[in-house]
């Protein structure tokens, strides 16, 4: 059965990437869109907006105002949007899939709640590939995070505005979990100056975030030990990963009960 979905964000590159995505899975359908209400583009025929054919879909300035009901939400907006949403979600009983960025804990908590009225995945990012390194993460952390230093490299492009990134900062929490410590107490950004004493402290997490170009998004974990050096690493070629992985959940989430979700039960990690 055909899943439908309301995209937030839906003329943002991202938002248009997912379309596309939408646009060529015969079990998903395009059923509403959504931008913030001074769009220029607001109540026009979002197909003709970006150049694909969705039955006359509208823009919207909100989820309710699109009159769609029993859809998964999407929403790959800004900070402030999702926050509206997670409630607009939860009191419509809209199961929602929340990729974007920038997300403090307060909106952690905001999800959490939401999720006892329906199901929720918030994910700092939608990769397939990504997910999978979380998880390689945890596991290589548990085993050699004693006796090897971690450190956390991400590359961006110029334009990106949260650093460090959603992902590189997960890729953080976990490993300091692994070892047993908070990301504030494990984390170092960047370095700068003389450090304190002789040797790098133990269970210290090194993080550096570049800028730069048309950088997608690089993600590398380096396990550092003496003589030896073990690297995760995760390279996105172009936007249509995080578009095919959004989807994905969206249609793996449709029905689910309500509770908070993550991509590690989308692919069964």
């Amino acid at each position: 059965m055909s899943t439908d979905i309301i995209l937030v964000g839906a003329l943002g590159r991202m938002g248009i990437e997912i379309a596309r995505v939408i646009a060529e899975d015969k079990d998903v359908r395009l059923a509403g869109c959504v931008e913030y209400p001074e769009h220029f583009n607001m109540g026009q025929d979002y197909g003709v907006c970006v150049g694909m054919d969705f039955g006359g879909v509208k823009v919207s300035p909100s989820i309710e105002e699109t009159g769609v009901k029993n859809a998964a939400v999407i929403d790959f907006s800004s900070v402030q949007s999702t926050r509206s949403n997670l409630l607009k979600a939860a009191s419509l009983k809209m199961p929602m899939v929340v990729c974007t960025t920038g997300l403090e804990k307060d909106d952690y908590d905001l999800a959490a709640k939401a999720a006892s009225s329906v199901p929720i995945i918030v994910s700092s990012n939608m990769s397939l590939g990504v997910n999978l390194l979380f998880s390689l993460t945890e596991m290589v952390a548990q085993k050699l995070g004693g006796m090897f230093d971690i450190e956390i490299i991400e590359a961006h492009h110029r334009f990106k505005k949260d650093s460090p990134s959603g992902t590189a900062r997960t890729l953080g929490e976990i490993a300091a979990g692994a070892l047993g410590r908070t990301y504030d107490k494990a984390v170092v950004n960047g370095r700068s100056g003389m450090i304190t004493g002789t040797v790098r402290p133990p269970l210290e997490i090194g993080m550096h975030a570049v800028r730069g170009g048309d950088i997608t998004g690089d993600h590398t974990v380096m396990f550092a030990g003496l003589g030896e050096r073990l690297e995760l690493r995760h390279m996105a070629h172009n936007r249509g990963i995080f578009a095919r992985g959004s989807v994905v959940a969206a249609k793996w989430i449709a029905g689910r009960p309500a509770g908070q979700y993550t991509m590690k039960d989308v692919l069964g990690l």
